[in-house]
């Protein structure tokens, strides 16, 4: 079945096959831009919207933003849980930039790099994120997780990617290597999605229905 595909604020989505209660979650939702679009034009839409995002400054300004049917979850979205909690980096001069465990060189380099901030964050296992929130399906997945992407995919299960309806993975091949869009539209395939890339940084995946 041919299915018309939308874009709501740069992310691709079907929505003639969401459910009439979606349930949304933005991983890495950064300053709420998504979310934002999103709620335009539905105000008679029950939705439910998780904002997954671990930097402080980003977490106040979705607050600020007065958000409706939004839960905010202020940690990172991994694959396992960690020993210790990860560090993460904000780099100063470039204000939605930002990393968990590891440091993007290339933005060192920048004119704009003024310096950097670093914390300690909790995290969200993937494979925890039904029960976390008590929920039972996910209808859309956006996930902008800055090359943590490659491990969330690898950890999560399939138990977990059957109830998820739709997927958009922003993919960050300049940061980590290792990440492609070969190797995580493979991934995606094994998980049970129908999957491509939509753009250079962009896959797209849905599940057809059974």
């Amino acid at each position: 079945m041919n299915y018309q595909i939308n874009t709501v604020y740069g992310r691709h989505i079907i929505l003639e096959i969401m459910s009439d209660n979606p349930i949304i979650v933005d991983a890495g939702a950064c300053t709420g831009g998504f979310i934002k679009r999103w709620g335009q034009h539905r105000e008679k839409m029950e939705y439910k919207i998780i904002a997954i995002e671990c930097d402080r400054d980003h977490v106040k300004t979705i607050k600020s933003r007065n958000l409706r049917n939004i839960v905010i979850c202020n940690k990172a979205l991994v694959g396992h849980k960690p020993k210790q909690k990860p560090t993460y980096y904000k780099y100063l001069g470039r204000p939605t930039s930002g990393s968990v465990g590891y440091i993007k060189q290339y933005i060192i380099n920048k004119k704009d790099f003024t310096g950097m901030k670093q914390y300690k964050v909790n995290t969200l296992p993937v494979n925890k994120i039904f029960s976390e929130f008590k929920i039972r399906k996910i209808d859309y997945l956006k996930m902008n997780i800055e090359g943590s992407e490659r491990n969330v995919l690898r950890a999560m299960t399939h138990k977990t990617a059957s109830k998820i309806k739709q997927i958009s993975v922003s993919i960050h091949t300049n940061v980590l290597s290792g990440i492609s869009q070969e190797s995580i539209i493979s991934r995606l395939h094994e998980l049970g999605f129908v999957a491509w890339a939509i753009r250079r940084k962009e896959i797209y995946g849905f599940r057809e229905e059974e």
